[in-house]
């Protein structure tokens, strides 16, 4: 078994058995309204799809939407692992839904079912693959970017699991000549923004001016807090003193 896919076991072992009632009482809503739907305990474990969305009664369109159905606000470890199932096609059109259970008897169901309509055919939707809807106990909504949430969410992580100034490895991903600034991106594909004032290698900033789309320089670095900004900053940049001299 892959790593991913215990990761995944996981999260679906330990979820919250309310999280399994909220997506059952959403897929009974969906079968009343008489729409078609697949629920397949596999891709339930391990894609987090509580059930899929294929026909709507009387709607000559195709359907094909994912569900993941949540009680809790701002999981990230869920979050980044439906983001990577809906990323992997599995389903057309991908959506999470946090849904508070105290909602359910103020009519929350009503405004999922209505929230999933729009993101199937609002046309300010059509080209958006997954999105994440908030559902309040007054049943007002709002939609949100699943990615733009977890990157948010990541940031926040970083100030509870880093110090400032821990060491840590990755590799120049982008670099901008013209602005002076790139990107760096570890194993676990977090990214970190850097600027050529935090460079504290000769051979590196000699060698970034002349950096290609597409190169990959693998680099020694320090945390530097998040300063707010989309992407945390990488300080005391430089190449790995074990690094061959002509950096391949």
């Amino acid at each position: 078994m892959a790593i991913g896919d215990e990761v995944t076991n996981k999260l679906s072992t330990n979820r919250p058995e309310t999280d399994f009632d909220l997506a059952d009482e959403l897929q009974d809503y969906f079968d009343r309204a008489g729409a078609d739907l697949e629920a397949d305990p596999n891709f339930r474990q391990r894609y987090l799809l509580d059930f899929t969305v294929t026909r709507l009664q009387d709607v000559h369109a195709h359907v094909n939407l994912g569900v993941h159905v949540s009680g809790a606000l701002d999981d990230l470890e869920r979050q980044e692992k439906f983001l990577q199932a809906a990323r992997r096609g599995i389903v057309l059109k991908a959506i999470y839904i946090e849904l508070a259970d105290t909602s359910l008897s103020s009519g929350a169901l009503l405004v999922a079912f209505g929230a999933c309509l729009s993101f199937l055919f609002d046309r300010r939707y059509a080209q958006v693959k997954s999105t994440g809807i908030r559902i309040k106990e007054d049943c007002s909504f709002h939609f949100f970017d699943l990615e733009e949430n977890v990157e948010r969410l990541q940031r926040m992580s970083f100030d509870e699991e880093l110090d400032i100034g821990e060491d840590l490895e990755g590799r120049v991903i982008a670099y901008f000549t013209d602005k002076g600034f790139g990107f760096i991106q570890t194993d676990e594909e977090r990214k970190f923004f850097f600027h050529i004032a935090n460079v504290v290698d000769d051979e590196l900033r000699a060698r970034l001016p002349a950096y290609v789309p597409g190169e990959i320089i693998p680099v020694d670095f320090q945390y530097g807090g998040n300063d707010g900004k989309k992407y945390p900053k990488a300080i005391n940049v430089s190449l790995p003193e074990d690094l061959p001299t002509n950096g391949r």
